[in-house]
Parts: structure tokens; C-alpha cells; sequence
């Protein structure tokens, strides 16, 4: 393969069958890397107050505002100190591990008296040895319970850095609980075996019926996957998952069981593509691992990105290409079946977010807050589309209409043919975070808790689609009907026509992630680790 990287492990390890139960612009040649080299893969552990996690931007040290000590980064674990007036290693007595799954007084003590917690393992509010770390909008992380009941306390703020939330999101920190875990086993500390979020203790009501005769709708939630579920992919009588338990699942629609488990990530799954033969899956251990559709064997893992692999399309007139998006800004360009990198394209000054495509046309939506096009035939940059104030989370193609949406709020409508923004659609209150789009309208889904649907070709609002009470967080929209799921917990199915909510799905017992659809077939992924079919 000469400089190119390409096939850097062939024919690999074979599936584990589940039972029946189963729950730039420039170019750049790519070298050669080592099929064994996981270097920096540890990377993604730093100090717990500026760990990178998914969905989450590296934030420099702020100053804290109304504070009297501005101590932040290497003193905001003395900040903690200041807010709590307590510490993990005092010696107050009480019990063990408490009903919502944390650390009480006698336990607290005895973790001091064992063996003291690198200072990235504390909660900075608290004080305490983080269970379920997670990270703020700022980019600081938190335990759960803690940053839950601050927020809950009526406060707005990040507690370290003062800085106003623009949203609440709370966004697992994997890595770093990952490792927490395994410094408590090292040294005996007791840690809760289930951690409970405040969307699992409790249950979301239904401000609408069910259906038209006020009855619940017929629905199943597929267990499986011990962690979000971030990609779902529809493949004939076939649905492929991706989940932060490191794994991809194949589930069997008509029985509604996981046929196989393709084990060999050693981080978080974010991102699937297809083609008739293969399977790609995109991790946070900045590969792209290549599954035979035949024998659900890998085939190949492709090396070269330096941070997570978030976005994955396939392109080319003749589908001869993977292309990988990746949180260390580039794209790159994959040959199928020589799994040969024939280019690396760079120009974006933050991480790559999410990926379409449109004719021969690579559109790469950034952090960075533009939207770049890349040519799939001459593999070069076409032109950058600047217009948004904020990062670009969200792309869908329909036509020659390419649409953005944006943390500014906005969604953008592009001319796919001329490059050329034709519309700027206003009216969300708060971040765009998904798009879907058919021949007539388009849909975009925000953090103010509503979807708004847009005529084309008049780009004018004609709905505006409530009834959740959390973010929106995923839509896929047919015909006749479109589907959203929210940070509440629920799917809801609205009419078309009359743009009425005519279906809520309740049955996932935390946030819904990420759903798509085929004819009437509805599929949902949520953050309890459920694959959802109505």
C-alpha cells in the first residue's frame, strides 16, 4: 500500500452470536500505522474538569465570575472545597451506599483512609469520588447527582466557572468513569452497581393521547446494549446499532431479537454507514472498523484519525468510497475494498460534527460553524459556506437543497447545485441539534423543546409542533407522518396533514437519542441502552 493506509488488520476476530434472548482542503497522503499501535488512546482521560467527551468542545480556563476566589483549572478542586465547605476525606460518620446510588459519610471516610483519588476523580461541587462523571455545556465534568441537584437548586450557572448554562444537557463522560471504576476496584473502594439519572426515576406524562381512541400504542423496547445507543441504521429486515458499551448489534425486525454482537471497538460506537456488502462503524478509539454483511466478520480497521470518528457516508457514483468525519477536524476518504486512505481533507479549524451528501457532493458540517464542500471526484474543497455565528450539529440533503442547523439557533437552506445560501430560517429560541427533510417540508428539532416544520418550496414556517417538555433530540420525518425524540423520554408521531401529535411512545426509560424510519416502521435508540420498534 505504499504511504496510504489501508487494511492495517485483515480478516479479524469472528462475531459473538448473541442467544435467543440477545438482547482542507489540501491533500495529504496517509502513512503507514501500525495495526497494534493504540498510542493516545488515553488521551481522552485528562483532567476531569477539562475532559473532552462526546458532543462536548475542548474549553480553556475561564475566570470565575461572582466568586471571591477566582482559582479555576488546576484550582477547581479547591473552588469545590469553597461551594461544598466539605470534604471527601472527613471522617463524619453515616451508612454505606444510599437508595439513589450514592457514597454516604462512612463510606466517604473509608475511601480516605484507603487510598486518595487523583484530584480529575472528585466532583468538584461535592467533593466526592465521582460515580457517573458527566460533562456541562462549559466542558467541566460533574457527578450526576451533584450537578442534578445544583441545577435543581433554581441555579443557571457552571459551579466552577460561573459562566451562564446555555443549556442543561449532561453528556456521560465514559472515559473518565471508565477509569474511576477501574482505580476503585484497584483499591477496594465501594462504588454503586447501578447509577439511576433523574429521567429514570421518573416517568415523563403524555400532555396528548396515545392514539385516537385515548388507548396506548403497541410498541417494544429491545435490551441489549448497556449504554446510549448514538447510531442506528436500517439494513433490509435488519436494524444495526451502535452504543457506548463499545459494541454494534444486528437485530432481526421480524423477531425482534439481536442476532449477532460485533465486539471489537474498544471505545464508544458513534456512527454507522452501509453498503449491499459492508458495514462501517465509527468509534471514539478513532478508528473505522469494516464488517463483512455476510459473515459479520471484520474485514478491516481503518487508522489515521486522532480523535473520535463522529460521522460516517458513503460517496461516489458507484458507492467506492467510506468517508470518516472526525473530532480532530479532517475528513478522510476510504477506498472500499482495498480499505486503501486515499485522502485526508483538511480546512476546518474544529471538529468535524456530521456529514451528507448530495450528487457528488461531500458537505462537512464543523464546530467550527461553517459548512465546507468537497468534490467526491476530485477529492478537493469546492467552497465554504459561512454564515452561521455557531457550531454546526445537524445537516440533511433533499433535492438540491442542503440545510444546516446550528447552536445559533438557525437553519440554513443551501443551493446544492449553485453553493449559494437561499434561505435563513428563523424562529427557534435555542439550538438546532437535528434535521430531517421529504419533498415537501423540512423539520428541525431544538433544545426550546419544539419541532418546526418549514414548507418547501416557500421555506416559510407552517408548524410549530409541542408537547415535549426536554430537548429535542432526534427526528426522522416520512411522507406522511414525522417522529421526534427528546431528552423527556418520549417519541412522539405527528400527522402530516393536520400536524397533530397522534402517537406518544413512552416506553424508554431515559432520553431518546436517535431514531429513523421506513415505511411505517418506526426505530428508536435511547441513552437507557433500548432499541425501540413501533
Amino acid at each position: 500500500m505504499g504511504n496510504s493506509e489501508g487494511v492495517l488488520q485483515a480478516e479479524g476476530r469472528t462475531t459473538t452470536r448473541a442467544g435467543d434472548n440477545g438482547n482542507a482542503e489540501t491533500e495529504e497522503r496517509c502513512p503507514s500505522i501500525s495495526s497494534d499501535d493504540e498510542s493516545n488512546q488515553d488521551e481522552l482521560i485528562e483532567n476531569g474538569n477539562h475532559t473532552v467527551g462526546i458532543e462536548s468542545e475542548r474549553v480553556a480556563s475561564l475566570p470565575v465570575r461572582g466568586l471571591e476566589k477566582p482559582a479555576v483549572g488546576s484550582g477547581s478542586f479547591e473552588l469545590g472545597q469553597e461551594l461544598a465547605g466539605i470534604s471527601l476525606f472527613s471522617s463524619s460518620p453515616c451508612t454505606s451506599i444510599g437508595k439513589d446510588g450514592e457514597l454516604t459519610g462512612q463510606d466517604k471516610a473509608r475511601v480516605g483512609e484507603r487510598a486518595k483519588p487523583p484530584p480529575s476523580y472528585v466532583c468538584p461541587i461535592g467533593m466526592d469520588l465521582m460515580v457517573d462523571p458527566v460533562i456541562l455545556a462549559t466542558g467541566h465534568t460533574y457527578d450526576r447527582s451533584s450537578i442534578e441537584r445544583w441545577i435543581d437548586q433554581g441555579n443557571k450557572t457552571c459551579p466552577v466557572t460561573g459562566m451562564k448554562l446555555r443549556h442543561t444537557e449532561m453528556t456521560p463522560n465514559f472515559a473518565l468513569r471508565s477509569a474511576i471504576h477501574e482505580w476503585a476496584a484497584e483499591h477496594g473502594v465501594p462504588l454503586p452497581t447501578e447509577v439511576k439519572t433523574k429521567a429514570q426515576s421518573s416517568k415523563v406524562i403524555s400532555t396528548h393521547r396515545d392514539s385516537e381512541d385515548g388507548g396506548e400504542d403497541e410498541g417494544t423496547v429491545m435490551s441489549g446494549h448497556d449504554e446510549i445507543v448514538w447510531a442506528l441504521e436500517k439494513k433490509g429486515n435488519s436494524l444495526v446499532t451502535a452504543s457506548a458499551d463499545s459494541t454494534v448489534r444486528i437485530w432481526d425486525i421480524s423477531s425482534k431479537r439481536c442476532t449477532h454482537v460485533l465486539e471489537d471497538h474498544r471505545r464508544p460506537v458513534l456512527s454507522l454507514a452501509s453498503t449491499d456488502d459492508y458495514i462501517f462503524s465509527g468509534s471514539y478509539d478513532y478508528t473505522v472498523r469494516v464488517w463483512d454483511w455476510a459473515t459479520q466478520r471484520r474485514v478491516a480497521t481503518l487508522r489515521g484519525h486522532t480523535d473520535a470518528v463522529r460521522a460516517l457516508v458513503v460517496v461516489g457514483s458507484r458507492s467506492q468510497y467510506v468517508c470518516s468525519g472526525s473530532y480532530d477536524g479532517t475528513l478522510r476518504l476510504w477506498s472500499i475494498g482495498t480499505w486503501e486512505c486515499v485522502k485526508v481533507l483538511k480546512g476546518h479549524s474544529g471538529p468535524v460534527r456530521v456529514l451528507a451528501t448530495c450528487g457528488d457532493k461531500i458537505f462537512s458540517g464543523s464546530y467550527d460553524g461553517t459548512v465546507r464542500v468537497w468534490d467526491s471526484r476530485t477529492l478537493t474543497c469546492l467552497a465554504v459556506l459561512k454564515g452561521h455565528t455557531s457550531a454546526v450539529r445537524a445537516l440533511t440533503s433533499v433535492g438540491r437543497l442542503v440545510c444546516s442547523g446550528s447552536d445559533d439557533a438557525t437553519v440554513r437552506v443551501w443551493d446544492a447545485n449553485s453553493l449559494t445560501c437561499i434561505g435563513v430560517l428563523k424562529g427557534h429560541e435555542d439550538n438546532v441539534r437535528v434535521l430531517s427533510a421529504t419533498e415537501d417540508f423540512i423539520c428541525s428539532g431544538s433544545w426550546d423543546k419544539t419541532v418546526r416544520v418549514w414548507s418547501i418550496p416557500s421555506l416559510q414556517c407552517v408548524a410549530v409542533l409541542q408537547g415535549h417538555t426536554e430537548a429535542v433530540l432526534a427526528l426522522t420525518a416520512e411522507k406522511d407522518f414525522v417522529v421526534s425524540g427528546s431528552y423527556d423520554g418520549t417519541l412522539r408521531v405527528w400527522d402530516s396533514e393536520t400536524w397533530r401529535c397522534t402517537r406518544c411512545f413512552d416506553k424508554h426509560e431515559d432520553a431518546v437519542r436517535v431514531l429513523a424510519s421506513a415505511g411505517t416502521r418506526i426505530f428508536s435508540g435511547s441513552y437507557d441502552g433500548g432499541v425501540g420498534i413501533l
